[in-house]
């Protein structure tokens, strides 16, 4: 039996399709009745028969009894479920779920002798570019305040993971760059190609590196399947600048193109409006101080560990961008 947590999320959804077609035994964590929706449409979408044989548990990371009682007969858990949010008064709550509900789950592993534990963590717990070079696995976070909250609070997620390691847990940590793939409009990687699928002015000059979530979860699976043991992987299949990915993201939805270059003074002005529009009505800000700065600047990622273990074989952000087109108009 495998064990998903957030299986209702974007890499929890195709996990659960690759594992079903695989034809695995399958436990998924949900927290809301509707959000299960979303599962069988990805399903539904990829032409994966077997929705019905899910096993779901209602419940939460916080909620340790249920965890273990979730745990048993399991001898793998994929623990995709994280809380991405740019609301500064989600910052407890964030640091609520991404970490403490990762240390629960990681207790809970262990106390029930879970073999195999493949924890979803992000390239933004690794260090950031100093002139150009590239990240690795051996780069190391450096403690500032230029880290967003959900970065901070997935860095305290992956130390409860290291953490197991100590105790006894066989872990693999992916720390997948950002991850395009299908999923609803309102989740965090559904804004961004909301964004992209409209007609767009501004651009900057800033890149970071971009991942099919379809290669994202055959790594996962093809490491647990490995004889890795604690270990993380980036997982990364370009590195673009933003204003390559906006120009291809227009061309496969045709949309216009950027053609403004947004400076350090513009998106300055734009964080600060975005925050002054959360005071005002409480809306959730597209823009904060930490991603402002982050447009400016260009991160590149290595993925040499990955594809010198496992044959990987990842697909272009423009494949990734057509998979989305097709699956909004499925």
């Amino acid at each position: 039996m495998i064990l998903v947590t957030g299986g209702t999320g974007l890499v929890g959804s195709h996990l659960l399709n690759r594992l079903i077609k695989d034809g695995e035994k399958v436990r998924a964590l949900y927290r809301s009745e509707s959000s299960k929706a979303i599962v069988k449409q990805v399903l539904d979408y990829y032409n994966t028969e077997g929705y019905n044989n899910i096993e779901w548990i209602e419940g939460d990371l916080m909620d340790y009894f249920l965890l273990r009682d979730a745990l048993k007969d399991v001898n793998t858990v994929y623990h995709c479920a994280a809380m991405v949010s740019f609301k500064p008064s989600d910052r407890k709550a964030m640091f609520h779920v991404n970490a403490e509900g990762t240390a629960n789950l990681v207790n809970a592993a262990i106390e029930c002798q879970v073999p195999r534990f493949c924890h979803v963590s992000s390239i933004a717990t690794l260090g950031k570019s100093q002139n150009g070079e590239l990240i690795d696995e051996g780069s190391f976070w450096q403690n500032d305040d230029n880290h967003s909250v959900y970065s901070q609070s997935k860095y305290r997620a992956e130390m409860e993971v290291w953490r197991g390691t100590k105790e006894g847990l066989n872990a693999i940590v992916v720390n997948p760059s950002v991850i395009i793939g299908p999923c609803p409009p309102e989740k965090s990687s559904g804004q961004l190609i909301s964004t992209l699928s409209k007609n767009m002015l501004f651009y900057t000059d800033g890149g970071t590196g971009f991942v099919d979530v379809r290669n994202v979860v055959d790594a996962m699976v093809e490491l647990v399947q490995s004889d890795a043991r604690n270990e993380r992987f980036i997982v990364n299949g370009e590195n673009l600048k933003y204003k390559e990915l906006m120009n291809t993201a227009a061309n496969v939805f045709k949309v216009k193109p950027p053609h403004i270059k947004a400076n350090r003074l513009l998106t300055g002005i734009a964080w600060r409006l975005e925050r002054l529009k959360y005071m005002l009505w409480g809306k959730e800000p597209k823009m904060t101080k930490e991603t402002a700065r982050t447009s400016q600047n260009q991160s590149r990622y290595s993925s040499d560990k990955l594809t010198s273990l496992l044959e990987i074989k990842y697909r272009s952000i423009e494949e990734a961008l057509v998979n989305i087109k097709k699956y909004k108009h499925q």
